[in-house]
């Protein structure tokens, strides 16, 4: 099953219209169809009927699903992978609402070049607005205002773009006329691979498929390149940062030494305690360490201070040799 922008969506799957409107079964007899493994645990409190796959990937992945109520409007999903031995299904523990498409959802909005960016738009931050052109107010509380860029060689309209959700792009609602302007989010490492020359850049509203008309046409020069180059690059560490992580990390390790040949105290020490503070403190004069230290022996896990000492000795040999080199 493939879907253009037209198709529902559940979270960020695009599902089939005529799988919502089916009966569906019981979810035993839709996993034993399907050959997969449920995790049954967590469908305790999901619906036993009205299963169906909702979408299939080329990978072989599903999204498998059923309604929570008659109305249809929300839906517990389980995420099936690809059927190798060993994998589970397992059932998503909240419902997640019933979206009307892509296209349904952003009717209305248009993607504009602002007049500033005709004029050396290379010199600042590529912006674009989002505008609601039409008669009545936009809003929506799943989708995001995150625009995402892409250049190509003149007339060229092939281009790709990774992308991850973020609240910081949230939507705001626009009544009609009302435009919001926002970043153009380029990736960073595109910057390595651009020579001096004309460009033209797409954006694209990302959570609505929505993109600008028309590419903005842009002259990059061999400055405004190497600016972007630089500011995009990640700040290497200096040599005594890097110590200090190190050390930090050899402490730890040689912390949960100790704590492994001191278990019997610390264990004592820490069901006499009264309060998280104290059995923190005990553990800091029971292994000679600072708070920092004994904070983190304190969280960790029984299998951090488990019998795999060899384990651990390699990797303090390790850390050792690295911060000595």
């Amino acid at each position: 099953m493939d879907f253009s922008d037209d198709a529902p969506q559940l979270g960020l799957a695009d599902v089939d219209r005529e799988a919502l409107a089916g009966r569906g079964i019981a979810l035993t007899e839709l996993t034993a169809e399907l050959g997969v493994a449920l995790d049954a645990s967590s469908a305790g409190d999901a619906p036993t009927d009205g299963w169906r796959v909702l979408k299939s990937y080329q990978s072989g992945a599903m999204v498998i699903g059923a309604p929570v109520d008659p109305s249809g409007d929300m839906w517990r999903v389980a995420h099936v992978e690809a059927r190798v031995a060993g994998s589970l299904t397992i059932v998503q523990p909240d419902p997640l609402p019933l979206r009307p498409s892509r296209a349904e959802r952003r009717r209305g909005l248009e993607l504009r070049w602002p007049a500033l960016m005709s004029s050396e738009p290379p010199s600042q931050d590529f912006v674009v607005d989002i505008l609601n052109t039409g008669s009545t107010r936009w809003g929506s509380a799943a989708d995001g205002f995150y625009v995402a860029g892409a250049f190509t060689s003149q007339g060229g309209t092939d281009f790709a773009f990774g992308w991850m959700g973020s609240d910081q792009y949230k939507s705001v609602p626009l009544d009609p006329g009302e435009y919001a302007r926002v970043s153009v989010s380029i990736n960073p490492g595109v910057w390595n691979t651009l020579e001096p020359g004309v460009y033209e850049l797409h954006a694209v509203l990302v959570s609505l498929g929505l993109r600008t008309a028309d590419p903005l046409r842009v002259q990059l020069s061999a400055e405004t390149i190497a600016r972007n180059r630089k500011r995009s690059a990640r700040p290497s560490s200096s040599a005594a940062h890097r110590r200090r992580m190190l050390d930090q990390q050899t402490a730890h390790v040689q912390a949960q030494s100790s704590a492994r040949d001191a278990l019997d105290r610390l264990a004592a020490a820490v069901l006499a305690a009264e309060a998280d503070p104290d059995a923190i403190a005990s553990i800091s004069r029971i292994l000679g360490v600072d708070e920092k230290l004994a904070t983190a022996v304190y969280h960790s896990t029984l299998r951090d201070l488990g019998p795999d000492s060899d384990r651990r000795d390699k990797q303090l040999a390790r850390l050792i040799a690295e911060r000595d080199a």
